[in-house]
């Protein structure tokens, strides 16, 4: 939650419901899985997750998808003619 306010620039705050909903909705689909914890003396019940080769390959197929959108952005933005 602390990462993606960050990451945000304090823009959106996570809540613990939308966070453990959404990362249950990832493992079902095998987007992301439970990895084997390190040990933790700070906090034993935490737990660590990382993205499949699927999600790895999800995420590689929308981020191209994204640049191509934000490339038609671009060029849209380009040729507008301006107003007076």
């Amino acid at each position: 939650m602390r990462e993606v306010t960050r990451q945000s620039d304090d823009r959106y705050r996570l809540g613990p419901g939308t966070l453990y909903d959404n990362l249950q909705k990832l493992l079902e689909r095998g987007i992301v899985e439970e990895r084997s914890p390190r040990a933790s003396a700070d906090d034993p019940t935490r737990r660590y997750y990382r993205l499949t080769r699927f999600g790895r390959r999800l995420l590689a197929t929308e981020i191209t998808r994204l640049e191509g959108v934000v490339r038609e952005a671009k060029l849209r933005l380009r040729f507008r003619p301006e107003r007076a």
